[in-house]
C-alpha cells in the first residue's frame, strides 16, 4: 500500500476549502466529548464498573532488530508495561478508558537507537450509546510509539502499512465518531467523521514527517427484500504531509454493492470509483461465500483500472476451518488502493494461521505472513514477511507465561534482503476488580 503536498498553516489540511479552522475543530471536539461524557458519568453512579490492571514483563533478543543491511549484531531489551481498563456499562451505553505505559532497558548493538526509560504511553477513550434504532460510537486515542525498525509497521488510522528506515518517536492523536441510524428499518444511514494528527521527534529519517488527515463517510443501506441488500457509500479523505513538496492530497471514493443471502452463504457484486490527485481509479469485483459445518470460505475476483490507465486483476480468498481444539486459517488478497499518504499502490498479502489448545492451560499458535507492496507511481516498494511460533501457558488464575520465536525478513530495492530472528519471553499478571 502506498505513501503520499504544499506547506500551509492548516489543521488537518482543511482551511484551503474553508471546511474547518483550528479553533472550530478544537471547539467541535470539546463539544462532542462534553455532550457524550456527562450523561455516562452521571448514570454510572448506580452501575457496577470493571477495573482491570495488568503488569507484564517481556525480555526480547533480536539478531538484527533494525533489519539493517549492515547487520550490526544482536540487541536485548527488557520492557515492563503497566496497563489498565476501566469500564462503565449499562444496557444502553458503555464507557471504556484504557491506558498503558512501558519502562525499557536495552543493551547490545542497537541499544543507542532505542528509547529507554519510560516509553510508548497510550491512552484511549471510547464511548458507545445504543437506542432502539440507532447507535453512536466515539473514540479518542493518544499514543506514542518507538518506530525504530526497517519494516512494514501497521498504521491503525488508515489500516495501511508504513515503511520505516530509521528510528524516532511517533505521536498520534486521533478522533473518530460514527452514527448509525434506522438500524431496524429497510433503509438505513451511517455517518462517520474522523481526524488525526501524527508528529515525529528524535528522528533524522526524511520519510518520517508530520502528517494531518481528515476523513468523512456516508453509507446508505437498502434492504430490498429479506435476502437482498444494496449499499451506496461515499468517502472523503484529505491528507497533508509537511515534509514533502506535494501539497495536500484529496481523495474521494464512491462505491456500491449488492449482496444476496443464500442457503449456504452469499453472493455479491461491488464497484467503486476513486478520484485522486494522480487521476481516477475504477474497480469491479464479484464475491461468493460458502459456509458448511466447520468450514467458511469467501472468494473475490475482479478488475481494477489504475490511475495510469493500466488494468490489473484483483481478488482474494479467505478460508477458515474449525478443529476440535483449535482452528486453521488462510487468506490471500490482491488489491489496488490509496495507502497511508493517499498515493496508489498494488498490494499482495498472504496469511496462514494455526491455533490449538494443547492442554486446558496451554495453547499454541503459528503464523506465516507475507506482503508484497508496489507503488504504481514513485514510492516505496518491497517484500516483507514473518514466521512466528508462540506458546501461552496459564500458570495460575492471575499469572500467564508466553514464549515466542519469530523470523522476519525484508527485501527492498535500497537494502536488498535482510533477516532478523527474535526470541521473546513474557510474564503477565491480570487483576480484576469491581466496585
Amino acid at each position: 500500500m502506498p505513501h503520499h503536498m504544499r506547506r500551509r498553516p492548516a489543521l488537518f489540511g482543511l482551511n484551503r476549502v474553508g471546511l474547518l479552522n483550528p479553533n472550530l475543530l478544537n471547539l467541535g471536539l470539546l463539544v462532542a466529548l462534553a455532550a457524550l461524557l456527562p450523561p455516562t458519568l452521571a448514570r454510572a453512579q448506580d452501575d457496577t464498573p470493571l477495573l482491570r490492571l495488568g503488569l507484564s514483563t517481556t525480555a526480547q533478543v533480536n539478531s538484527n532488530r533494525a533489519l539493517d543491511a549492515g547487520d550490526p549484531g544482536s540487541t536485548t531489551d527488557l520492557t515492563t508495561r503497566l496497563d489498565l481498563l476501566w469500564r462503565l456499562a449499562t444496557p444502553i451505553q458503555t464507557l471504556d478508558i484504557s491506558a498503558d505505559v512501558g519502562l525499557r532497558a536495552a543493551s547490545g548493538a542497537e541499544a543507542d537507537d532505542l528509547d529507554t526509560g519510560i516509553v510508548d504511553p497510550r491512552l484511549r477513550l471510547s464511548y458507545t450509546r445504543r437506542a432502539r434504532d440507532a447507535e453512536l460510537d466515539t473514540s479518542l486515542v493518544y499514543q506514542e510509539r518507538d518506530v525504530f525498525a526497517s519494516e512494514l509497521q501497521f498504521d491503525p488510522v488508515t489500516a495501511d502499512f508504513n515503511l520505516l528506515d530509521t528510528g524516532g518517536t511517533q505521536r498520534l492523536l486521533s478522533f473518530d465518531t460514527r452514527l448509525e441510524m434506522r438500524r431496524r428499518a429497510p433503509f438505513g444511514i451511517t455517518v462517520s467523521v474522523g481526524a488525526s494528527t501524527v508528529r515525529y521527534r528524535d528522528t533524522t529519517d526524511p520519510d518520517l514527517t508530520d502528517e494531518d488527515r481528515f476523513r468523512a463517510g456516508l453509507d446508505l443501506r437498502f434492504d430490498l427484500n429479506p435476502a437482498t441488500r444494496a449499499t451506496l457509500g461515499a468517502r472523503l479523505s484529505t491528507f497533508e504531509d509537511f515534509g514533502t513538496p506535494e501539497g495536500r492530497r484529496d481523495t474521494v471514493t464512491v462505491s456500491g454493492s449488492l449482496v444476496r443471502t443464500m442457503p449456504n452463504g452469499s453472493a455479491g457484486l461491488t464497484t467503486s470509483y476513486t478520484d485522486t490527485e494522480d487521476g481516477n481509479r475504477f474497480s469491479l469485483s464479484a464475491s461468493r461465500s460458502f459456509e458448511t459445518e466447520g468450514w467458511e470460505a469467501t472468494g473475490t475476483l475482479g478488475l481494477s483500472r489504475e490511475t495510469s490507465g493500466d488494468i490489473v486483476a484483483i481478488g482474494g480468498l479467505d478460508l477458515s476451518y474449525e478443529l476440535p481444539r483449535g482452528a486453521l486459517s488462510a487468506g490471500f488478497d490482491r488489491s489496488v488502493r490509496s495507502g497511508t499518504d493517499d498515493q496508489e499502490e498494488e498490494v499482495t498479502t498472504l496469511d496462514l494461521g494455526y491455533q490449538t489448545q494443547l492442554t486446558p492451560l496451554t495453547s499454541f499458535d503459528a503464523r506465516v505472513s507475507f506482503t508484497d507492496r508496489n507503488a504504481t507511481g514513485a514510492g516505496d516498494d518491497g517484500q516483507f514477511g514473518t514466521v512466528s511460533l508462540g506458546v501461552d501457558r496459564r500458570l495460575t488464575r492471575d499469572w500467564s507465561l508466553n514464549v515466542g520465536l519469530e523470523h522476519r525478513f525484508s527485501d527492498t530495492t535500497s537494502n536488498g534482503r535482510v533477516n532478523d530472528n527474535l526470541l521473546r519471553i513474557g510474564l503477565r499478571r491480570d487483576l480484576l476488580a469491581r466496585r
